[in-house]
């Protein structure tokens, strides 16, 4: 099994159930019962008959309280969440996904809706945005021909063109997050080493999320470039 996530976990897009046989050197049927199994539970996701990393493994480590982000921690985010004074998340890609890792300063109808959707595609979010933005060309291409398949032309552009303005200025921000109607969200990179590990995001009221999205992506920032700095 062990195996079995490890292959998922290092493909960008996933992987087909003949894929994984040719990566483990095995029979389908030998590893079709195990990889429905994983399914089942949350270990694997199916999506378009290709199996991507589920929530479960990170929910295990919310739980245990080790994070995949190695410089932050929850009291970090309870604190920048004082701050703000809404809610923020912390979010990893996993896939064409960004999965949801922690978060903070949240109330109960936002925490019931993050927990129906642990993670979400790419370029539906601010969060996933950013992930998204630091990927190569091609692969943001990928990513958005991957997720955006059923929508016209216009729209995975207009996101590659999103993702490309994002990076440039150092932060995304939408007016909608399909999790929770009304709500929109700002988000920022998280670097470890100098390379992005994760993305920080604060959200609330689509309106002002929008107006304020400056001034919040700019407290964001600072604490993650303060969090870089920890060894």
């Amino acid at each position: 099994m062990a195996e079995i996530l490890e292959a998922v976990a290092s493909s960008r897009g996933g992987l087909t159930l003949t894929q994984l046989a040719v990566r483990l050197g095995a029979p389908v049927s030998s590893i079709q019962k195990l990889v429905n199994g994983l399914a089942a539970v949350g270990y694997l996701d199916e999506e378009e008959r290709r199996f991507v990393l589920g929530p479960a493994p990170h929910v295990l480590s919310m739980r245990a309280g080790r994070l995949p982000v190695r410089t932050v921690g929850h009291d970090d985010l309870t604190g920048l969440a004082a701050v703000t004074g809404t809610p923020v998340l912390l979010a990893v890609r996993v896939g064409d996904h960004a999965v949801y890792v922690d978060r903070a300063g949240t109330d109960e109808a936002f925490e019931f809706a993050l927990s129906r959707t642990l993670r979400s595609p790419l370029p539906r979010t601010a969060a996933g945005l950013v992930l998204l933005a630091e990927l190569s060309e091609r692969d943001r291409r990928t990513v958005v021909d991957a997720t955006m398949a059923d929508e016209p032309p216009e729209a995975a552009v207009e996101v590659l063109t999103s993702a490309k303005k994002s990076r440039d200025r150092g932060y995304a921000v939408m007016d909608s997050w399909h999790v929770l109607r009304g709500t929109g969200g700002v988000a920022v990179p998280v670097r470890e080493g100098g390379r992005v590990v994760a993305s920080l995001a604060a959200a609330g009221p689509a309106a002002e999320i929008v107006a304020d999205g400056p001034r919040l992506a700019e407290t964001l920032a600072g604490h993650a470039a303060t969090w870089a700095l920890r060894r």
